[in-house]
């Protein structure tokens, strides 16, 4: 059997169509697919980081005495600065809140108005 024999033999098979759209899901898929935001190496580096930081940290708080103590007096510390324990503070938080969602549902886009025509 010659080439054309084996030729003229494949393309006398009775072949299906293929479905519609194979080659644009093919193409988006393999050619035209974007590529990633971050490099592996980016996200491995970045997980090294987080890694020795939180690492460092733990290995901090727990070599000193008394050091978690010192922790927590300092985050209540910064929450009376920032007056997270007064009332008020949560009551304009609401009203601020409560503001934002107010007039974020406003629609200050005119309406579309619609003329009838008597015939």
């Amino acid at each position: 059997m010659t080439e054309d024999d084996l030729d003229r033999a494949l393309f006398a098979l009775p072949l299906e169509e293929p479905p519609a759209g194979l080659h644009e899901r093919i193409m988006a898929a393999t050619a035209m697919r974007p590529s990633p935001t971050f490099a592996m190496w980016e996200w491995m580096l970045l997980v090294v980081a987080v890694s020795l930081t939180i690492a460092a940290t733990v290995w901090m708080f727990t070599s000193a005495p008394g050091s978690v103590h010192r922790l927590g007096y300092a985050v209540v510390g910064m929450a009376r600065a920032l007056g997270l324990f007064q009332r008020a503070t949560y009551i304009w938080l609401g009203v601020g809140i409560t503001s934002v969602w107010w007039i974020s549902s406003l629609n200050f886009m005119p309406s579309h108005r619609t003329t009838v025509y008597n015939r």
